[in-house]
Order: C-alpha cells, then structure tokens, then sequence
C-alpha cells in the first residue's frame, strides 16, 4: 500500500472539500476551504490553521470588493449599512418594549431616566438640559425615555465580614471571638448611618424596560421657551 506525505495527503483533502458558498462568498484563496494550510520548513512540513479566514471562507464586499474574513467589512458604506441595520433593529426592540411597558408622564414620576445610549442614569434636571440641548441643534428627540430601577444596593454587614475572614484563620475561630460585642453593635450603627448619607450612591440600577416616561409634554413646554 502506497503511504502518501502529508502534503500530498494534504492536497487530495483539499481537492474533495465541499463549501455551501452563498452571494459574496468565496474559497479563502490560502487554504481553498480547508480551513488549514500545509506549511514546509525544510524536509519538514506540518499542518497549522488558516490565518486568513476563520471557516475556509472570505467574504467579498458588495460595495467595495474586498476580500475580508467575517461578513463584516471597513469601508464606509458597509459600516453605513451596519449601522443602520442596528438602528433598525434597535428601533424594532425600543418599539416592542415600549408597548409592553407601563407609560407614566413625567410629571408622575420621581426617579432616574436612561436617556439614549448613554449608561448613566439622570435626573429631570439633566433632562431638561438633554432636551433643549437636541432641539437647539436641530436633533431628534424621542417621546420617551426609559426608567432607571434599582436593582440591588450595596450592605456591609459586619457580622458576615467576620464570618467570611475567620474561614481564612484557624479551626472554629469565629467561635472563640465576642461577636456579640457591644462595640461590634455601635460599629455596625455607624455603618447602617453611613450607608444611609451616601444614598442611592450604593444602588445598582438596571434596564428593565418595565416604565416608559413619557416626555412630550416637556418637550413642547421646551420648544415654546426656546421661541420666545
């Protein structure tokens, strides 16, 4: 029985490999599908993977024509078509959620509002000011903005801390220690006093998308003072 090289054996896999090629896509011009090439370094040769294509693929750009190693491609109209594709989808879920969600007037709520991209969470101050801001400069704004809810809040509890520190002592030494120190108590209230001075500071808020605020009214109570 003929024992055939690595390369050759190489070769004939190459031959025979079948790819499922949609629009704008081609054999990668490096392994011809295999998803890895056949390198010689002197008598030797070995297999290593593809560096120019990650499934025997490159796709080509209906814009610009070049060869890239996703579906994705840096020119400026295939980042332009991306874009708005996320735009779309983004609007598609924002609509979805919207019509789910519980719509409150912003006079009727005290809270944070999501405004936009942005992960920070404002106040009705702040979107006052984001408001008159994107209408100045001719911006769109939407009718609505997301509710900022709390979703968990930070506690420091002595008692666990220590708990947690004797794991790292000896054998049963929480038990040798007087947790129920009256120091420990007042260091504990201290703490408690703390905790409530730094507010919503020790909160952390989520997207639920559970209230929509409704803000129209605010925005034409803005486009009436910016015409005056």
């Amino acid at each position: 029985m003929e024992r055939l090289t690595t390369q050759e054996l190489y070769t004939q896999l190459q031959e025979r490999i079948v790819l499922d090629l949609k629009d704008n896509e081609i054999f990668c011009t490096e392994c011809k599908g295999m998803r890895f090439v056949y390198v010689q370094q002197g008598d030797k040769g070995y297999i290593e993977s593809c560096r120019h294509c990650y499934n025997g693929k490159l796709y080509v750009c209906k814009f610009c024509g070049k060869n890239n190693r996703t579906n994705s491609c840096d020119c400026r109209q295939a980042q332009d078509e991306s874009h708005n594709a996320f735009r779309l989808q983004q609007a598609q879920k924002d609509f979805t959620n919207y019509q789910k969600a519980e719509k409150i007037n912003y006079k009727d709520y005290d809270g944070y509002y999501l405004l936009g991209n942005s992960e920070r969470l404002q106040d009705l101050d702040y979107l006052y000011e984001w408001i008159k801001y994107k209408l100045i400069n001719d911006e769109d704004v939407p009718e609505y903005v997301w509710a900022g809810e709390e979703d968990s809040r930070m506690s420091i509890d002595l008692q666990e801390i220590i708990s947690d520190k004797c794991e790292d002592g000896y054998e049963d030494m929480n038990d040798y220690l007087k947790t129920d120190s009256t120091l420990l108590s007042q260091a504990q209230d201290l703490i408690n006093q703390w905790e409530k001075e730094q507010g919503d500071n020790l909160c952390v808020f989520s997207e639920t998308y559970s209230k929509a605020i409704v803000i129209k009214d605010l925005i034409e109570e803005i486009k009436n003072e910016i015409s005056k």
